[in-house]
């Protein structure tokens, strides 16, 4: 093989490995790669903010309502019958608060559609508006109350009126019948099952009249319950409670007077007259702690330039004398 050939050029090479070997084709560029642009610029989002909360004061406010009643009974009572009323009322109010000052309240008061309705409001109770209600004819007011000191009870107001009702809590019937010589009066009650509780401290007097013998008074029905004063000449009977739609009778006797007797066995008076001397007028006492007798309606609400969360309570109660006459 001649020395001549040399495919390779490596013939001035110390080393095979050592040789440059000539490239075969062009140098390759490198690929670049455009990445896009997406043209992003920080952005900033504001948070919201929520607003500062407020607590509101918290008022416990306590409103009672009581009646002084005094009734006279016209005929027709426990039949369908009118009782006209005479009524002293007043509203007395108590309050805390979560604050050391009690904030003001917002009282609403609807009285019945009477002219002889007359409120008095006292230094804590101011009017603010008062209309009348077209369709019921009541009188709508609306005062701001001042509580003084807290847990104390303050008087806010008075009211008297005259009204006729015919939804008695007690319907009354009582009877007086004569055989032979001897009278016989008889008294039953019932409670109204329109009543919203029981009746309390109930008691029944019957004044004896003259034409009567008092030596002759027998308690005939209720003997554990009744008593007999000769001074007073008062029969009374002291029944306590009523529960709700209960009933209770009772009953006394007396002989009629000698000249009342006469008078029958001559027949020398008439029916008018006999009823208008044995008769004897019939007087009910009782109390109620979750009834009134009116419709004077009372309702509490924040102050709008004093807000509050307010939480109200009622109570209400009456005591009532009760007229009834009696029929033969």
């Amino acid at each position: 093989m001649s020395e001549a050939f040399d495919p390779f050029n490596v013939s001035d090479a110390d080393d095979l490995f050592t040789a440059t070997v000539a490239p075969t084709s062009a140098p390759v560029s490198p690929v670049k790669t455009r990445v896009p642009s997406f043209n992003i610029k920080p952005q900033y989002v504001a948070q919201d903010r929520a607003p500062p909360i407020v607590v509101l004061p918290k008022m416990d406010v306590k409103l009672k309502l009581h009646e002084e009643v005094t009734s006279k009974a016209v005929p027709g009572m426990g039949e369908d019958g009118t009782v006209e009323l005479f009524v002293e009322g007043k509203v007395m109010a108590q309050a805390e608060s979560s604050i050391s000052k009690i904030p003001p309240f917002s009282l609403q008061i609807t009285s019945p559609p009477s002219s002889e309705c007359d409120i008095v409001y006292q230094n804590c109770c101011k009017v603010q508006t008062e209309r009348k209600i077209q369709v019921s004819k009541q009188r709508s007011i609306r005062c701001k109350v001042d509580i003084p000191q807290p847990k104390a009870e303050c008087e806010v107001l008075r009211y008297s009126m005259t009204a006729e009702t015919k939804n008695m809590p007690l319907l009354v019937q009582s009877k007086a019948s004569l055989k032979g010589n001897v009278c016989r009066v008889g008294i039953q009650i019932r409670s109204n099952l329109s009543n919203q509780g029981d009746i309390n401290d109930l008691s029944i007097s019957v004044p004896i009249p003259n034409t009567m013998q008092e030596s002759t008074v027998k308690i005939t029905r209720g003997a554990d319950t009744g008593s007999w004063d000769e001074c007073k000449r008062l029969v009374t009977w002291k029944i306590g409670t009523l529960p709700h739609g209960q009933s209770v009778l009772v009953s006394v006797e007396a002989e009629i007077s000698h000249t009342m007797a006469q008078l029958v066995a001559d027949d020398d008076i008439s029916s008018t007259k006999f009823n208008e001397k044995i008769q004897c007028p019939v007087l009910i006492r009782c109390s109620s702690l979750s009834d009134t007798l009116t419709d004077f309606a009372l309702s509490a609400s924040p102050w709008m330039e004093d807000p509050s969360t307010l939480s109200l309570q009622q109570g209400q109660s009456y005591r009532l004398l009760l007229r009834v006459p009696t029929r033969k």
